[in-house]
């Protein structure tokens, strides 16, 4: 009998990088809520680690 996997789900990440904006669609990883009840994250971007929290429908890079 196999063990259930829940199923991996990306969210669009805003990326910034120099003066280029683009919207990546990464996994976001140990979501924990802050005291002022916003999300914040973890996602690898161009394997490198980023804090991303919520912002509205998406999540941006901290």
């Amino acid at each position: 009998m196999s063990i259930h996997k829940p199923p991996v789900v990306k969210y669009p990440v805003t990326f910034q990088k120099g003066s280029s904006k683009k919207i990546v669609y990464r996994v976001i990883r140990n979501i924990q809520q802050i005291k002022n009840n916003q999300p914040v994250g973890t996602a690898r971007i161009n394997k490198q680690t980023y804090m991303v929290k919520k912002d509205g429908i998406g999540w941006v890079v901290v």
